[in-house]
């Protein structure tokens, strides 16, 4: 991957000023700000795949998407399928959970999942439409990126997150969390519309600030070339730098949050649920409260506490994020009102160093993981949303509306439940990694497909039924074409199981990443 290196090195001379290194030096550290993933061994090969989530079971078989066509399957008869557990010890004896997935057009890139069309890009999963990237996740639309996770719009950035919005994301920036439409930011979070800025915190439209105190031009240029040199001399020696979140542990406040119970779900939330379970399996399947846990479970875990203020707000478990301190985490509007009392003091002729710069800054640092952009209404229990209406416990929406109880759920209406990114889809429910799908449940990593239940991988699918790794199908079961009537048979058989479970307990204890197979994978003609 000598290109990427290239690129790393020429984005280290942007933001310091000289070169730090070689990119696979700094592995570790800028793996440390992507979503959880996981790296398995192919059952066919023993070759690594990764995949874009954590919850794969550990006894599951998996293999590289280049395998898929050597798999041979038990043939099967739909006959065979008499009730419930014979359709799910089947679908075990099947089960594959493919990783190293690329989509679209896709040039040199290695130890991908979900990538899609994108070049030059290492070690990252979730990422489209993006050049030159390596140690992302959960981002697109953006070149030049090393350590940085939810991104869209950004360039030439280095250990970032949460830099995504309406507009533009994140430019020439390192260490920068939640800043969008910012340019020029060094250990600045929540910083929207800047340019300059070196460890600051909830400021908009500013220039030519460090610790939020506003200097000259010039003599910002001359401590900004400093502390940048200082920084590249650090990850030039150790290949890692502090982090900004650091800098709020290292001014002390290490106490537990309180947590709050959450409001319960307004009305427009109920009725979005109960039509999305009508859409997806058949009829009503029980209030917001019934269902939350199970829709939830697998979501990323946002707290409401109290913070520093003894005001109800929000802390999450995004990465690098979650290790704030109680003491620092403040509502949006508290941020924004500290933003223009709480700043360093640097002397007239005085040139600190970066450790005393970082030691000031901890003092004043105050982060929230309130975010609202563009025209937000009827945003209920949670903390993060752009241009969406009636939104109910999302870790944040984008676009987004009658959505609920998931993590980030972007251009979508009617989803609910599942992990991360759920892109262009209508009534999902309890789904993962799905772009341009709609009427799912269960199904995990699939791409333009309707009607599926329990699925993997599926691409141009509709209508599937505990399908993996398919491609261009109708009215499939185990990945067999079956019958219009045949179909609806074992779609009213699982249904039946689905609607008793959820009446009964609330939740299914079978998913899509319960189905670990009884024994390895054979290769055909082997």
């Amino acid at each position: 991957m000598e290109k990427i290196n290239t690129d790393f090195k020429n984005t280290c001379r942007i933001l310091f000023g000289q070169d730090i290194g070689e990119l696979p030096e700094f592995a570790p550290y800028l793996s440390e700000t992507m979503f959880p993933y996981r790296v398995a061994r192919s059952s066919l090969s023993g070759k690594e795949v990764m995949l874009s989530g954590p919850y794969y079971p550990d006894d599951a078989r998996f293999v590289s998407q280049d395998e898929v066509a050597l798999q041979k399957m038990k043939p099967l008869s739909i006959n065979d399928i008499k009730d419930i557990d014979s359709l799910f010890a089947a679908a075990s004896e099947r089960a594959a959970y493919c990783g190293n997935k690329v989509f679209g057009t896709c040039l040199d890139v290695a130890e991908v999942d979900n990538c899609a069309d994108c070049m030059n890009v290492l070690h990252s999963h979730d990422i489209y439409s993006t050049k030159n990237a390596a140690y992302c996740s959960n981002g697109r639309l953006s070149d030049s990126l090393y350590g940085v996770s939810g991104f869209c719009r950004s360039h030439q950035c280095m250990r970032c997150a949460w830099c995504a919005g309406p507009g533009l994301g994140a430019s020439r920036c390192f260490e920068s969390y939640g800043s969008v439409g910012t340019t020029g930011a060094y250990y600045a979070f929540n910083c929207c519309g800047c340019s300059d800025v070196m460890f600051c915190f909830n400021l908009r439209g500013k220039s030519h600030m460090i610790g939020n105190l506003q200097l000259p031009k010039d003599r910002y240029g001359e401590l900004r070339a400093k502390l940048a040199s200082e920084m590249a001399q650090m990850l030039g020696k150790d290949k890692r730098l502090f982090s900004l979140v650091d800098l709020a542990a290292g001014a002390g406040g290490l106490e537990k949050f309180k947590e709050l119970e959450r409001d319960d779900a307004p009305m427009a939330i109920r009725k979005a649920l109960d039509s999305c379970c009508r859409v997806v399996l058949g009829k009503e399947a029980g209030t917001p409260e019934k269902l939350s846990q199970w829709l939830l479970k697998r979501a990323v875990k946002v707290r409401k506490v109290i913070g520093r203020k003894g005001t109800p707000t929000y802390h999450s478990d995004y990465p690098m994020l979650c290790k704030i301190p109680a003491s620092h985490v403040v509502t949006l509007d508290e941020a924004l009102e500290e933003a223009v009392r709480r700043k360093i003091a640097i002397r007239d002729g005085e040139t600190p160093g970066l450790d005393e710069v970082a030691a000031r800054a901890g003092e004043i640092a105050l982060f929230t993981f309130e975010k609202r952009e563009g025209r937000c209404l009827d945003i209920t229990e949670g903390p993060g949303a752009s241009d969406s209406t009636n939104c109910h416990r999302l870790l944040y929406a984008f676009s987004n509306t009658l959505s609920g109880f998931s993590s980030v759920v972007t251009e979508s209406k009617y989803v609910f439940g599942g992990y991360l990114r759920i892109l262009n889809s209508e009534f999902c429910l309890s789904c993962y990694n799905l772009t341009q799908c709609s009427k799912c449940l269960e199904t995990d990593s699939s791409y333009r497909s309707r009607g599926l239940y329990f699925c993997h991988n599926c691409e141009n699918v509709e209508d599937g039924i505990l399908c993996f790794n398919l491609k261009g199908a109708r009215y499939a079961v185990l990945n067999q074409p079956v019958s219009k009537e045949e179909y609806a048979r074992v779609k009213k058989m699982l249904l039946d199981y689905v609607n008793k479970e959820l009446e009964e307990k609330g939740g299914l204890e079978r998913g899509i990443f319960s189905l670990a197979p009884a024994r390895p994978l054979a290769k055909k003609g082997k």
